[in-house]
Order: C-alpha cells, then structure tokens, then sequence
C-alpha cells in the first residue's frame, strides 16, 4: 500500500490523473519509478488516481474502482506491455491518454506543458493550446478526452482524507483527558458577545486548508463556532474564558476544538458566564 497524500491537492488541476503502479515491493525498478511519478504529481498539487496492480494491496484499499479502471483500459487496448509481453510500469494517463512513464511525466513539466495539460488548456497529444476545459475533443489532433473513472476516486474525496489525516496528526499528541500545556495555548480572553465572532473562525484552522462543519453536526451540537464559553481546567482547577474554534467527530463522539484546547468534551464546558469573573 502506499502512504496517503501529504500535499493539499489544488482544485485548478482539473483533468483526471491515472497512474498505474505496483506497491510489490519484489518490482523494486518500477515500484521506485512509480513512488516518483507520484511524488512529482503530489508536489505539484495534481490530484491523481492510483491503480495498485498488486493484487493483495487493491484488495484492499479501492479494488473496485481499480479493477473497474484495469478492464477499461485493457478493453479498449490502452495498457502498455513490453517486448516479453510484461506490462510496463508506471502508465500515467489524463484524461483517458496515455502520455507515458515517470520520465516522460518528469520531461512533460521540464518543459512546462503539464501545468497546462493539468488545467485542461492544452492538448496531451498535440500540445496545442486551444482547448478549454469543457472541450471532449481536441480541435488540432482530434483525439478524445475521456475520464477513465468518472467520479469515482475523486478530488473531493481526497481533499476530505487529507483534511481527516491531518486533524489526526495534529491530534497524536494530545489527551482529551489531560490540559497539561493548556496556559501555553491559552489566548487572550475573550470578553465580547458571542456575536462579535463569525462563524467563519470554526471552518478554517491555519496549515489544513478549509473543514468543512457539518450542518447536522451543528443542530446537535451543544455549543457553535464562535460562541464564547467557559472550559474546565484541570490544571488550573477553575472555569477558563474561551472561543469555539470548530466542531467535529472523534471517534463517535462530537468535540469541540476551543482556542485554549483542541478535542475538548461538552461535559467540560459551559456557556459563558459573566457573574464567573
């Protein structure tokens, strides 16, 4: 299996990205050429589509998808084999072409045509730049743009994994149960109305681009983004002033990320309380 996305995917890059690899690591030559195609495409942003031909590791990650992308492929004679009728890995394709291995990817952007070839304002084939990215056909070569799997394995689905990993990572170190640390992260307090603070502070949090909040999460949770509470301290053995930053589930349970605590439950927190001061 290979690791999850570490880099944002930008949404500019609209065209669909294959890209056949195998995670058997006994194919030392063509798993490390495919690592670096897809370190390539992941630096760069381009959301793209991995198909693992190593069987176990489709079995269990996406098979169906993957499986599904094999027998298009094969159906209509796109998969690349050598002279011993082996299969040549890594295959990158877009939209529906192929355009080659990792090293005609890696001479692709060395000549500054994939970014193009990524916004759908060039052609894979040709590289003319008269297509638009509504276009299913290329004005200049003819040749058809088509998706190999239309709205399967899609950048909205990756952005919310990369969104999901990256919450978890920021939680690796923390204990729900323990504020140890707390008067490090402690900002100042916050005296205003609840009102004073948009709702906008609870779906962005710096480094993991947009979350998302939930519009049923919201109706069942007890407090809301922006809203000025109280949270208990343990360490401090008293009520602390502070802001619902974000609301979110971990592991079943509905949590609240507050500007002097990430992950705090609603049994440690009350509304804001003026007579408390």
């Amino acid at each position: 299996m290979y690791a999850p996305i570490r880099v944002q995917p930008e949404t500019k890059y609209e065209a669909e990205v294959v890209v056949l690899v195998t995670s058997l690591g006994a194919k030392r030559t063509e798993f490390n050429a495919g690592k670096r195609a897809r370190d390539l495409l992941e630096i760069k942003g381009a959301h793209h589509k991995i198909i693992d031909f190593n069987r176990d590791a489709r079995q269990a990650g996406t098979g169906d998808a993957e499986n599904k992308a094999i027998a298009k492929l094969n159906d209509d004679g796109k998969l690349k084999s050598g002279a011993n009728n082996d299969l040549i890995l890594p295959q990158v394709f877009i939209d529906g072409q192929y355009v080659g291995n990792g090293t005609d990817l890696q001479g692709l952007e060395d000549d500054g045509l994939l970014e193009n070839i990524l916004m759908r304002r060039a052609c894979m084939c040709c590289n003319s730049s008269r297509r638009t990215p509504d276009m299913t056909q290329c004005p200049a070569c003819w040749v058809k743009f088509e998706e190999i799997l239309p709205g399967e394995m899609t950048i909205s689905q990756a952005l919310q994994e990369f969104h999901e990993l990256a919450l978890d990572e920021y939680d690796e170190d923390e204990d729900d149960d323990d504020d140890e640390g707390d008067e490090d992260m402690m900002l100042p307090a916050v005296t205003g109305m609840a009102t004073e603070f948009p709702e906008e502070r609870g779906a962005h949090r710096e480094g993991y681009g947009e979350l998302p909040v939930d519009a049923a999460l919201l109706r069942s949770a007890a407090f809301q983004p922006g809203e000025q509470v109280q949270y208990w301290s343990d360490s401090k053995n008293r009520y602390v002033d502070a802001v619902v930053d974000n609301i979110r589930l971990k592991e079943g349970k509905i949590v609240y990320d507050l500007n002097c605590k990430r992950g705090a439950h609603a049994d440690k927190i009350r509304g804001y309380d003026p007579a408390s001061e």
